[in-house]
């Protein structure tokens, strides 16, 4: 039978989704590892430590829910279907947003992820404003109206996480804030 490798990419993966589910606590290498089908030793071969992971997975999912979010959403279409692909993108990933919780729990005790994380918010909102700026908007008002959609963004992601039919048939919530808070003028059409 062929030796299975598991690569750092798929530990990672699999850190952030084990993440997701329990934070720090729940990052157990041996039921990774086992679930990966290959042996402890995999691990190390990647990461010095514990702490390296975790330093890795926080990394990944910065990249993706931040870096790529802002890249793939900067466009030559029109401004307002630029905003439209941000909070779509933002609120695609909101599927494994307790990251987010955990890592805001992590920070109580490890100060520079509580750093990053406000770092990474302040970025999501700054890019927000930006458009909203761009949109037409002055700086005060595209500050306040960005800080309002990220809000919006935690506390639907919270009420909403445990419930299976969270945008089906429920209201839109990208719709939702391109009316009240953006101020489109019209219902959004999707294809």
């Amino acid at each position: 039978m062929p030796k299975i490798v598991a690569t750092k990419e798929d530990w990672i993966r699999k850190g952030v989704a084990y993440f997701v589910e329990g934070g720090v606590e729940a990052l157990s290498i041996e039921r990774m590892a086992r679930e990966l089908g290959c042996s402890k030793s995999s691990f190390y071969w990647y990461f010095g430590n514990r702490d390296e992971f975790i330093e890795s997975i926080v990394y990944d999912w910065a990249v993706r829910t931040t870096e790529d979010v802002i890249s793939q959403s900067l466009t030559r279409e029109p401004i307002d279907d630029q905003i439209k692909q941000a909070l779509r993108r933002l609120f695609a990933d909101a599927g494994d947003d307790d990251f987010r919780l955990h890592l805001r729990k992590l920070g109580l005790q490890v100060p520079p992820y509580a750093t990053l994380l406000s770092a990474l918010e302040a970025k999501q909102m700054d890019f927000l404003r930006s458009l909203l700026q761009e949109r037409g908007e002055s700086s005060a008002a595209a500050r306040r109206k960005s800080s309002i959609i990220y809000h919006f963004y935690l506390g639907w992601h919270e009420r909403n996480k445990f419930n299976a039919d969270a945008g089906h048939g429920a209201e839109d919530p990208v719709e939702t804030i391109l009316l009240t808070v953006v101020g489109l003028r019209e219902p959004i059409h999707r294809a």
